[in-house]
């Protein structure tokens, strides 16, 4: 199986955690190619960072609220009689860099391929079902009410998401985040600057004998669908990082979409400013939640 590319990062953490926000503005955004300040060296994955990643919760971030949120869920269905307990959830993992560009590591490829590594991230514990009445009363779905008493909209995980998300002020739609990372995205590679370092690549792969028409055509070689990579992608996945380095295809990539991203911000700058405002409120909500037990 050839490695899922990321193209909503920045917008994950938002769905994870709201989504009920309206976003304005679409007829207005600026369609000249924006100027692209110094281009630096991407030396890993873990280097690219580019301007919406700072409208969503890290790792950590998403962790305490998430485990918030089954703390307020867990006091709920207690306060229905059920002896059920919401489980803790599991850490959100770290990330392990972006793949946004498709492979960049030398040493990476060398044993996988295009496939993705095995980052060993943590598998779910198996726990006990839940009785039928204590996921209805959980979930909102199946029952309205219990013992004569009306279960919240949404159950009690519902309430405890709107407690979670109290304050939080409206602003970017999670669907619109996810629409303009990857319109930044499409637009970064059309762009110009990023066909002429593609071109460059094409020639490097036609060098070492591959005829690819861009980066994704390597990626997506039906030949690579195999549950493990056979030789003749691991050596293609090679020259293809290799030409990366060789074209700087990743630094202008990254740098050119950098400048699409600040651009579409910066047209945007009071939603963008409410959402980093509804982040800290979100996280602070869940601190004090844990504070309390």
């Amino acid at each position: 199986m050839k490695r899922t590319l990321a193209l909503c990062l920045a917008a994950a953490a938002v769905i994870a955690v709201a989504g009920t926000v309206v976003m304005t503005g679409h007829d207005h955004t600026t369609t000249s190619p924006p100027e692209v300040g110094e281009v630096l060296s991407v030396s890993s994955s873990r280097d690219i960072v580019l301007p919406l990643d700072r409208y969503q919760h890290s790792p950590d971030d998403l962790t305490t609220i998430d485990r918030a949120t089954a703390v307020l869920a867990r006091r709920c269905v207690r306060e229905f009689g059920q002896t059920w307990v919401v489980p803790d959830p599991l850490p959100v993992p770290a990330s392990t860099g972006s793949s946004r560009y498709g492979v960049m590591d030398y040493d990476e490829v060398s044993t996988s391929g295009y496939h993705p590594p095995d980052n060993g991230q943590p598998k779910s514990p198996d726990l006990p079902e839940p009785p039928p009445e204590a996921m209805m009363i959980y979930t909102g779905k199946g029952m309205t009410s219990f013992g004569g008493k009306q279960i919240p909209e949404g159950g009690c995980l519902g309430q405890a998401r709107r407690t979670v998300e109290r304050d939080v002020p409206a602003t970017i739609q999670a669907a619109d985040l996810i629409e303009l990372d990857q319109s930044t995205f499409v637009r970064a590679q059309q762009d110009d600057r990023v066909q002429r370092v593609m071109a460059g690549w094409r020639g490097c792969m036609a060098e070492s004998g591959y005829s690819y028409t861009d980066v994704w055509a390597a990626n997506n070689d039906i030949r690579w669908s195999a549950q493990k990579p056979s030789q003749a992608e691991i050596d293609t996945a090679k020259s293809d990082v290799l030409c990366r380095q060789r074209t700087k295809l990743v630094d202008t990539w990254f740098a050119v979409e950098t400048a699409y991203q600040r651009q579409a911000i910066g047209e945007r700058a009071e939603q963008f400013e409410a959402l980093d405002s509804g982040m800290r409120i979100r996280l602070e909500n869940a601190k004090s939640v844990l504070e309390t037990g």
